[in-house]
């Protein structure tokens, strides 16, 4: 009986060690699982961190060319975006865990990944195309032409040429950005230029005319220098020079034929081209709108002519900018036009969202394992 006792009390002793074992065991192992998700939890802050300042900088600038590896407390963290393409750029982020820095393979790592894409601002540019192109030549060196989106007011940056029709993509941001020294910005970085089918600026065509013909404050003749005219309604010429406008009073003026701003010459307010050919030289500067509309022409070289509130071209024209003239987008000088005659179709033009251009898609997010590819390029990704 005694021997009996003996042999189920070692039997139990046994059990009672194997599972205590086994227990140990577990609870090493658990330990041992709970730090490795703890890294993996300290590597997602990181790569969500890193991602939303990649966001950040490419809603700021599309184009914007991001490499970096830092190291943070506890980790590194590696973002990335890729050359622009088409209308669309990646951007990756990667936490790492661990104090090896962005080439550690075997660290715990959780990557982010996702698209930016530029978006059409809502039809409304520094420039401004409804309608098919006759033509379009930028061409100069330093610092010049320029074409800029960004607000010189500071309220409401937009892009810098916004088209109705274009060819292929390619072709159309070549047109004005392919040739040397010429530059065009705007919320979507360099080479700021988007197709937008949805332009329209029929409406704002047709308020525009009947403004110039029942409320025009100045002849043509009282801007432009001499020159024989061209335009569509007839032949002007007259000595001008200008200026013509202040802050005080805007100008509105019809031009139909030949028209040529040089030295000083300018003003404030609204030139409508209605048909006619706008030319600009020298230190010549106009704060408001120019407006082409049918056959129409702006030119400007020579010097360092600008346009400081925004261009637009309806139903065709041609356009030709040379040595370091400038349009520069203004939304103070549009507003004031806006306010002061009325304009209906052009609150409703400025007025659109301008913040929103660039919008992140395709957004996919996981732990990336050894050998594994980063969250979006074939392995491990959870779309969001």
């Amino acid at each position: 009986m005694g021997k009996y006792i003996l042999l189920i009390t070692l039997s139990v002793s046994a059990a009672l060690s194997m599972y205590a074992g086994q227990f140990q065991s577990a609870q090493v192992d658990a330990r041992s699982e709970l730090a490795e998700r703890q890294k993996l939890i300290i590597a997602r802050q990181m790569a969500r961190s890193a991602y939303a300042s990649g966001v950040s900088e490419v809603k700021r600038q599309l184009n914007v060319s991001l490499n970096q590896c830092e190291q943070l407390e506890g980790g590194t963290f590696e973002l990335t975006t890729s050359p622009l393409l088409g209308d669309t750029v990646q951007v990756r982020a990667v936490g790492r865990y661990g104090g090896d820095g962005c080439s550690c393979a075997e660290c715990p790592q959780y990557a982010i990944s996702g698209e930016a894409t530029l978006e059409p601002n809502g039809s409304f540019s520094a420039l401004t195309f409804d309608g098919s192109l006759a033509s379009v030549n930028l061409s100069g060196g330093g610092k010049g032409p320029v074409i800029s989106g960004n607000d010189a007011a500071g309220k409401q940056d937009r892009n810098g040429v916004s088209l109705s029709e274009s060819r292929d993509r390619a072709t159309m941001r070549n047109e004005f950005c392919g040739r040397s020294g010429s530059d065009v910005q705007g919320i979507g970085g360099d080479c700021d230029v988007v197709h937008d089918p949805g332009i329209d600026l029929k409406p704002l065509d047709a308020e525009l005319s009947d403004l110039v013909q029942n409320e025009a404050t100045h002849k043509e003749s009282d801007l432009c220098g001499g020159g024989k005219g061209r335009g569509r309604k007839g032949k002007r010429k007259g000595p001008g020079g200008g200026p013509v406008g202040s802050s005080e009073s805007l100008a509105v003026v019809n031009v139909e034929g030949d028209c040529r701003l040089s030295g000083n010459s300018g003003g404030m307010g609204i030139i409508y081209v209605d048909g006619g050919a706008l030319t600009m030289t020298g230190n010549s500067e106009w704060k408001g709108m120019v407006f082409v509309t049918g056959e129409g022409s702006f030119k400007a070289s020579k010097g360092t002519p600008n346009i400081s509130g925004s261009v637009a071209f309806y139903d065709g024209g041609s356009l030709d900018m040379r040595g370091t003239a400038s349009i520069q987008y203004n939304s103070d000088q549009m507003r004031r036009l806006r306010e002061e005659f009325g304009i209906g179709a052009l609150k409703e033009l400025i007025d659109s969202p301008a913040g929103d251009a660039v919008r992140m898609t395709n957004r996919s997010q996981g732990a990336v394992g050894p050998g594994e590819a980063p969250a979006g390029q074939g392995r491990g990704g959870a779309q969001n």
